[in-house]
């Protein structure tokens, strides 16, 4: 693989783990960012090997969250993009981060939320619970390689030694706790993973949520979300109005928690996601 400046590359002197730490892949999220410079400047790697990504930079300059696709749905075979996806930037830089990604046992991916309401969780499956239960987030959600298939962590998962991809969520864009948040995850990650000195028995966090993300709405032509809208993991009963595609209501198909429901523009879009807590 080429040299990249956006790939940071720290080795420890002992033999270990090759992972992954991955910020910006959305790039109007900050947090992921200032995490990762704060890791790369102050953390000792011990052991194995950590690929530090500042991921999608060209629309992180611009401040936008991508500049032709979202680079989060990229990391999915070939056949099932678009002629227009496979030629976006977000496509190509993909395929230039999947041998990184391939190499790695498990993968810390930083995020934030437009929404100002928005709650800290966890998206990873269960194979990677043993990790996300010791993260201090009060939700961690399963379900999403099905479907929002072609993100880091599905890239990860579907590994042929089936590595952890474990995705962030840390809050609101603009929440000073986002940063510290997830600069408390990477080094409770890198100690789980045997690769920075420091106390490697971390506690379960007994008060974590879990949540099945079972169900993704689609646009058929835009979608407003009713007045008011709702915080990230609201819980709503079956039938409550969620919001309006053209001038169709779209209830929740059964009782449960409603995630990054958001106003769109066009059909195709992603408009919400519904689960339930188990």
């Amino acid at each position: 693989m080429k040299s990249d400046p956006s790939i940071i590359v720290k080795k420890g002197r002992n033999p270990g783990k090759i992972v992954t730490i991955m910020g910006g892949v959305h790039g109007n999220e900050p947090c992921g960012v200032e995490a990762l410079r704060k890791a790369i400047e102050e953390i000792e790697i011990i052991n194995g090997k950590v690929y530090f990504i500042f991921a999608n930079l060209a629309a992180y300059a611009l401040g936008i969250r991508q500049t032709q696709m979202n680079l989060n749905r990229a990391f999915r075979h070939g056949n099932s993009l678009t002629g227009e996806e496979k030629t976006s930037y977000e496509r190509i830089r993909a395929l230039e981060l999947m041998p990184y990604l391939r190499k790695s046992v498990a993968l810390l991916d930083i995020h934030s939320s437009s929404n100002q309401r928005s709650t800290p969780f966890i998206i990873c499956e269960p194979h990677s619970f043993d990790v996300a239960k010791r993260l201090p987030f009060p939700i961690r959600s399963h379900g999403w390689d099905k479907i929002e298939p072609g993100g880091t962590d599905y890239y990860v998962n579907k590994n042929p030694f089936k590595g952890k991809g474990i995705c962030i969520e840390c809050g609101y864009h603009l929440d000073p706790e986002a940063p510290k948040r997830a600069y408390e995850s990477i080094l409770i990650f890198l100690r789980l993973m045997n690769m920075v000195d420091g106390d490697k028995n971390i506690p379960i966090n007994s008060a974590q949520k879990q949540i099945d993300a079972s169900f993704i709405y689609h646009t058929k032509t835009d979608f407003s979300v009713v007045s008011g809208s709702f915080p990230d993991f609201g819980r709503i009963n079956e039938g409550t109005v969620i919001g309006y595609d053209g001038n169709r209501a779209i209830t929740a198909p059964f009782d449960g928690v409603v995630i990054f429901p958001q106003n769109c523009g066009g059909p195709g879009e992603e408009a919400f996601i519904f689960g339930r807590e188990e």
